[in-house]
């Protein structure tokens, strides 16, 4: 993006998404679904990217608040959206839910194209394709191992486990020695970048947990044989995620409000401890719609302050010119944690499962509560770390001002 152009790559990253929602949606056998989905992962640059964008054509008056909005701006179109998916879902099934995601690509990719210029910030550099093969190679080889360990042999696993270590190993030496490696480890030296990556790795690893127990928990007929449940459709359970979006957006435009005054790390750790709360609110009143409800809702804010106070981070912590370098280390940070995290989640609840004579599986309320611990843990640490270690200090350099695209 920053030796293309950041709008470019950006529509090319929905282009593949596109091309791997048509593949999900269509998926003859689970393993062509598994591929449309990869295809379909691309799509998370564009979140990082938008803001990056954003910093290059955007005034600096109104780019806190329009950083905040269009970070927590999935939460406007989740609060319509959990009917609707619901209905689909409730009415098509899972092909329904991909079918979805084109449709919104292929509305979403010409208004982008309509509304916002192209960066006028070019930077000289070559892609590392060798750090992202090592990275990538290295976080799916360990992912693989912690989620298949119960179906493959002891040996093929500890294999995965030792291949993973060794290609990360091999990541973190030549991104070392690397002129322009795909993620400069040198930034995260610099205690504002470390301190956005490290709380957006939190806020996302416990709201990846906490959007998966919490539709288990909903989902779930009591005749299922679980001691838990509260057996609602799709539709049904809009109850629960729709309240949850209302108060994301919500909670990123108070950061946008508010950013100005207080800064971003006291916002981020007020969304992070929020996310704690939820946690333990979830993990012992889940007994109706209007207990998990009040938990979403929490959660709901947190998000909100947490998904609104990353970007302002990011870029009160970052030149111009490494905007988008240093925002996709970030998210490569986040994305890590995030994407390992629902992954430990499963390791947890599967010492809990019981098969169901439909050839599902059931979890207990023991293993349901230990999955929302772990969610407020992963909260906790992050929020312990942005006010400790990670806290700014006098011999910090100083955050990067935003500048207007005629500067830039």
């Amino acid at each position: 993006a920053d030796v293309y152009g950041k709008r470019r790559v950006m529509l090319v990253a929905l282009g593949i998404a596109l091309v791997g929602a048509v593949v999900a949606t269509l998926a003859p056998t689970f393993e062509v679904l598994i591929v449309g989905r990869a295809l379909q992962g691309v799509v998370i640059s564009t979140m990082f990217l938008t803001y990056s964008l954003m910093r290059d054509v955007y005034p600096p008056k109104v780019l806190p608040l329009a950083a905040s909005i269009s970070t927590t701006g999935i939460g406007i179109f989740s609060i319509g959206l959990p009917f609707l998916v619901g209905w689909m879902l409730d009415t098509w099934g899972w092909r329904g839910l991909f079918g979805f995601d084109v449709l919104w690509i292929l509305v979403l990719g010409p208004l982008l194209v309509l509304t916002t210029a192209e960066s006028p910030v070019r930077v000289r550099s070559q892609v590392d394709y060798l750090g992202a093969a090592l990275l990538g190679g290295g976080i799916a080889a360990v992912l693989g191992a912690v989620s298949l360990a119960a179906t493959l042999p002891g040996t093929v696993t500890l294999s995965l486990v030792v291949a993973g270590v060794v290609l990360l190993a091999l990541f973190v030496r030549i991104s070392l020695r690397r002129r322009d490696p795909l993620v400069d480890l040198r930034v995260f030296t610099r205690r504002p970048v470390l301190l956005a990556a490290v709380t957006a790795a939190a806020a996302y690893s416990a709201s990846a947990v906490f959007a998966s127990v919490s539709p288990l928990i909903s989902l779930t007929p009591r005749a299922a044989g679980g001691d838990y449940g509260l057996g609602l459709t799709a539709f049904g359970y809009s109850a629960v995620s729709a309240p949850q979006a209302v108060m994301m957006v919500l909670g990123g435009l108070a950061v946008g409000l508010l950013i100005g005054r207080t800064g971003g790390r006291g916002l981020m750790i007020l969304g992070l401890l929020l996310f704690a709360v939820g946690g333990l609110l979830a993990s012992f009143f889940h007994d109706s719609v209007l207990q998990l409800s009040l938990a979403a809702v929490v959660v709901g804010i947190g998000t909100g302050l947490t998904y609104g106070s990353i970007p302002n981070l990011v870029v009160a912590a970052t030149p111009v010119d490494q905007q988008g370098s240093i925002a996709s280390m970030v998210q490569v940070f986040q994305g890590s944690f995030a994407s390992t995290a629902p992954v430990f989640l499963f390791v947890i609840l599967a010492t809990g499962a019981r098969p169901t004579p439909t050839g599902s599986y059931v979890y207990t309320n023991a293993v349901i509560q230990q999955g929302l611990w772990f969610m407020v843990g992963l909260a906790l640490v992050g929020a312990l770390l942005a006010a400790t270690v990670l806290r700014s200090r006098a011999s910090d350099p100083a955050p990067a001002v935003p500048v207007p695209a005629s500067a830039a």
